[in-house]
């Protein structure tokens, strides 16, 4: 009896150690604001989303950096191509924990294009982005 226990002792911090370490391509437990601006380089109308909220996503300890950016302006990418038929976008996302720091972002890039006079905008009011890994889930 006593090496049982004495064997429970042992085993149980080495069972604590083992815990499960997270990645970047872990489910996280914050949120994140982003939005997106499309843009064909050979074109004048520039295409903008709303701020959408994405759930269960944390930045990146080190870098506050968003994991699966490429991702997401992909998602963009692929909307303007399929539902609208515009090729050859090129698409940006814009990210922040605070809604109201990305608002600020939003404003200041929303009225960058409207004080050219040659761009036009378009917002994209049916478009919504998607965590990346709810994709794999559903296939």
């Amino acid at each position: 009896m006593r090496r049982i226990v004495l064997l429970m002792m042992l085993l149980l911090p080495m069972l604590a150690m083992a815990k499960k370490k997270s990645t970047q391509y872990d489910r996280g437990n914050g949120k994140v604001y982003l939005f997106g601006v499309s843009q064909q380089l050979t074109d004048s109308v520039v295409y903008i989303t709303f701020i959408n909220e994405v759930d269960s996503l944390d930045l990146m300890k080190k870098t506050k950096f968003l994991p699966f950016r490429s991702e997401f302006s992909l998602q963009l990418k692929e909307y303007l191509e399929g539902t609208l038929k515009e090729d050859h976008q090129t698409a940006c996302v814009y990210f922040a924990t605070s809604r109201k720091k990305l608002s600020k972002k939003y404003y200041k890039i929303k009225k960058r294009y409207l004080d050219n006079s040659y761009t036009r905008i378009r917002t994209l009011e049916g478009f919504q982005f998607r965590h990346p890994l709810d994709s794999f889930v559903n296939e």
